[in-house]
């Protein structure tokens, strides 16, 4: 309802709640995924029980990482309908379907699920460019400025629970969200102007964020 409040009264703020809500889901989904690739192995065993392992757990540790591209698709879904979109919208998931499609029946015979559980990926990616060439026509939306900061923490948040993974898978946990979160802040996420209705839901961020360097300009 809010976003297609929006798309009748103003763009502009269509376009900031947007930005904002794919920042959010982003900022969520990548240390989710990683907790969950960390802890497969005992998450499968307690849900599914030891005769489903291992193959359940790497399952999960595949499938887990569409949950970015996930996150960021249903959100945009629900602008499209908000603009209007609904029939090039039924065409765009027509071709994410066709994709997934041909490329589970020929990539199954050789790689079992495994390739399926990446297809996935694949699959919520192709959805997302379907997606994003619909709504460059609508809204302007600053991709790299939105997204290098969790891209660079996840990366180093990956790295660090890669290292440990092989020690301790709690402590790889724990250690790489901490990372993440560090990162984060070290690269300035709180200052980005679209934060703000972020700083004044959390006590104290905002008088934390007054000891951050200024950044320049």
């Amino acid at each position: 309802p809010l976003m297609s409040r929006y798309a009748h009264a103003s763009r502009e703020a269509m376009s900031r709640a947007y930005t904002l809500a794919v920042r959010l889901l982003v900022l969520v989904a990548l240390p989710l995924a990683m907790a969950l690739t960390l802890l497969a192995y005992p998450i499968a065993a307690i849900i599914g029980g030891s005769g489903y392992m291992p193959d359940s757990a790497i399952a999960l540790q595949l499938m887990i990482w569409s949950i970015p591209l996930g996150f960021v698709n249903s959100v945009t879904h629900y602008v499209l309908i908000a603009l209007g979109r609904q029939r090039r919208l039924m065409a765009c998931f027509a071709v994410g379907l066709g994709f997934n499609v041909v490329a589970n029946v020929l990539a199954i015979p050789m790689w079992g699920y495994r390739a399926s559980a990446v297809i996935h990926i694949f699959s919520e990616g192709v959805l997302l460019v379907a997606f994003y060439l619909l709504l460059r026509r609508d809204l302007r939306v600053p991709w790299a400025r939105l997204l290098w900061r969790p891209i660079v923490a996840g990366a180093l948040m990956g790295l660090a629970g890669g290292l440990l993974y092989g020690v301790n898978v709690l402590l790889a946990t724990v250690v790489a969200l901490g990372v993440y979160a560090s990162a984060l802040w070290a690269l300035g996420i709180a200052r980005e102007p679209d934060m703000e209705v972020v700083r004044e839901l959390i006590p104290g961020l905002e008088r934390l964020r007054g000891m951050l360097p200024a950044r320049d300009g």
